[in-house]
């Protein structure tokens, strides 16, 4: 297999690990316990990917990157409703709201 950046392998690699995967593997190798062996998951290619879009929001702690999940429309001025994420005490969250449209604009 040829590398490439970022440590990203080829799909079709029966050797490859999700993220989820590395990101317990390690965990549990930081506790001293075997890592788990990997799983292969065969694709869902059935479903459609879901209508989620990466957006930018200029909002009160300047431009961030969002997911856009909807749109509405209300009286003819249109909403979106977005996830962003937001310091918290010790971390961070992610806040799920509706904010004006002219407030979003493609990433």
């Amino acid at each position: 297999m040829i590398g490439v950046a970022g440590g990203m392998g080829r799909r079709d690699d029966p050797e490859r690990e999700t993220l989820a995967q590395r990101v317990a593997n390690t965990r549990a190798r930081q506790a001293g316990q075997q890592p788990a062996p990997a799983v292969e998951v065969e694709p869902n290619e059935e479903r459609p990917p879901p209508p989620v879009k990466h957006a930018w929001y200029d909002g009160p702690r300047g431009r961030q990157a969002v997911l856009l999940l909807a749109w509405r429309n209300i009286q003819g001025r249109y909403d979106g409703r977005i996830c962003v994420a937001v310091p918290d005490d010790g971390g961070w969250a992610i806040v799920e709201m509706w904010v004006d449209g002219a407030m979003l604009s493609p990433a």
